[in-house]
């Protein structure tokens, strides 16, 4: 049996009459799918899970009778049937969306800048900022990139940055412990030159994302005498220095959190049994003076809340060893 929602009207004899409409969520969750020829994408936008979207997607297509999509490979196409649909639904998506604008009263929205690396928060933060948004619509995360910093001026309201760097004013408080590694491209392990030792480190250039001290302690680890750091590469942007590794440029001294994604896909591995636990960590920042706003109050009992969970969660690196 077809849904069916009726909405009663006087028509311009002055007699009731019923319009029957489509169920309007399954009509929006239509109009996102079809849009961003995804049902995952779908999902993400609306803030539910993939089954969600395919079960609306399911009830609106029981209702004409027809299929609205080409299903093919895990991708989602459009046949003529829902490409006829579609721009009728955008266009009363969108006339709904600016009336509503109109009609409802202005609501303050606060905006909050957040300072992090590139490589940070494209790893980390992004991915869970959905979750922060769902439960404060009223507050606009607003990223601003890294850089140096001895106050929190230049409008940044919090920060996360890597290592410790203490500012006046400001609170400085641990967020995520990160172990250290050497990395590499599993390509390196048996090149022309293998990196099958320690000690073959002296045939491939170093990587650095830092002023050198992470391979100066990573090299006391492994008792090895590396005659000249100077010639490697030095790299200002951590997921640049990363991208050089996985193409095979050399060794890097990689932290947990960034090379997560590249060791499970198998674009990096560890060659060497010595991983340094906790070697750093990122912290987060904010004014004293600030702390009680409310916003920042939020965040930052959000973002320790997931901190907490991503350590429960701890990874087993040592899985990614490659045996000699």
């Amino acid at each position: 049996m077809r849904p069916t929602l009726y909405y009663q009207e006087d028509n311009n004899n002055g007699k009731s009459a019923l319009r029957k409409l489509p169920p309007l969520n399954a009509l929006r969750t239509f109009e996102a799918a079809a849009r961003l020829s995804s049902f995952t994408g779908a999902a993400e936008e609306l803030c539910v899970t993939h089954g969600a979207v395919s079960q609306q997607i399911r009830t609106l297509e029981g209702y004409f009778g027809r299929a609205l999509f080409i299903r093919s490979h895990g991708k989602v196409f459009l046949n003529s049937a829902g490409s006829e649909l579609l721009p009728v639904i955008s266009d009363s998506l969108d006339r709904l969306e600016k009336i509503t604008a109109r009609l409802l009263p202005d609501r303050d929205t606060e905006i909050l800048t957040v300072s992090s690396t590139i490589s940070f928060a494209s790893q980390w933060l992004i991915p869970r900022l959905p979750d922060f948004q769902k439960n404060h619509p009223d507050i606009l995360v607003r990223l601003a990139p890294s850089r140096p910093f001895s106050t929190m001026g230049d409008g940044v309201d919090v920060a996360i940055r890597w290592g410790v760097t203490p500012v006046e004013g400001v609170e400085m408080e641990k967020l995520i412990d990160v172990d250290t590694f050497a990395a590499c491209s599993p390509s390196l392990i048996y090149g022309d030159k293998p990196l099958r030792a320690s000690q073959d480190l002296v045939n491939h250039p170093l990587i650095h994302d830092d002023d050198g001290q992470a391979w100066q302690t990573l090299l006391g680890e492994l008792e090895v005498d590396y005659p000249d750091q100077s010639r490697g590469l030095f790299l200002a942007d951590s997921g640049l220095a990363l991208q050089v590794a996985v193409e095979g440029g050399g060794v890097i001294v990689a932290g947990s959190i960034l090379a997560a994604n590249d060791l499970a896909a198998g674009r990096l591995v560890i060659p060497f049994d010595c991983i340094i636990p906790h070697r750093k960590n990122y912290n987060f920042y904010y004014p004293k003076q600030s702390s009680d706003q409310r916003k920042i109050a939020l965040f930052r009992s959000w973002i320790h809340e997931q901190a907490a969970r991503y350590q429960r969660r701890a990874v087993d690196y040592s899985r990614y060893i490659v045996a000699a």
